[in-house]
């Protein structure tokens, strides 16, 4: 017979890794290209929010992806699910990461990397856990030219203005026209995302 303490804690346990598999396994999924298994990794009514997207329903960012990566090539993730908070059928879980991408500006080869968290609501849904969002928490970027002493096409006056958890990579999409907000959650604003955090909690508990 479990004993009903060691109960509750497999089923803990098992929460948690499967709130990580679904983490891991989306990420992965939108690199490689597996849109199918991408898409299954989200709630109907997910709500999405990157640097170049907003909006809600899983199938449309996922749509909205694959014109992207046609766009722009395909950046890639590394991600490390690490905090996983569930009560009942809700659950949040948060996960350092890093984005990389090679790319080419002004005929300039260049490294860009973000570090950053993807913080996520999720739902279980007919047993089985769902992103029910995706946020992305800034915390500083870097830019290099991929050979050595080659001059990088910035405009350093311009990137003085940019918020410094995210500035490189506004300047980046800004070569792909795209407008990257500067309300971003980001680290450099500690306030705003204490109040998000605050908010997740209350969601999480079913009062938000």
């Amino acid at each position: 017979m479990v004993n009903p303490d060691h109960s509750e804690r497999l089923a803990a346990l098992l929460d948690r890794q499967e709130l990580f598999d679904l983490a891991r396994r989306e990420r992965f999924a939108r690199d490689q290209r597996l849109f199918d298994v991408m898409r299954d990794c989200f709630h109907d009514d997910a709500y999405v929010r990157t640097t170049w997207y907003e909006g809600h329903g899983g199938e449309a960012y996922v749509e909205a992806t694959k014109k992207w990566m046609e766009r722009t090539g395909n950046s890639k993730h590394w991600v490390f699910p690490a905090y996983a908070r569930v009560d009942g059928h809700r659950a949040t879980v948060e996960s350092p990461a890093k984005i990389f991408n090679r790319t080419m500006v002004e005929g300039v080869e260049v490294d860009f990397h973000a570090y950053c968290r993807f913080f996520s609501r999720a739902v279980r849904d007919d047993g089985r856990w769902r992103l029910m969002s995706f946020e992305v928490l800034m915390e500083r970027d870097e830019l290099r030219p991929v050979h050595a002493g080659e001059a990088l096409p910035v405009d350093t006056a311009q990137l003085a203005g940019l918020r410094p958890s995210y500035r490189f990579l506004t300047w980046i999409q800004s070569t792909r026209g795209v407008t990257v907000s500067q309300d971003l959650l980001g680290d450099d604003r500690p306030a705003e995302l204490d109040a998000f955090h605050q908010g997740e909690t209350a969601w999480l508990a079913d009062m938000g």
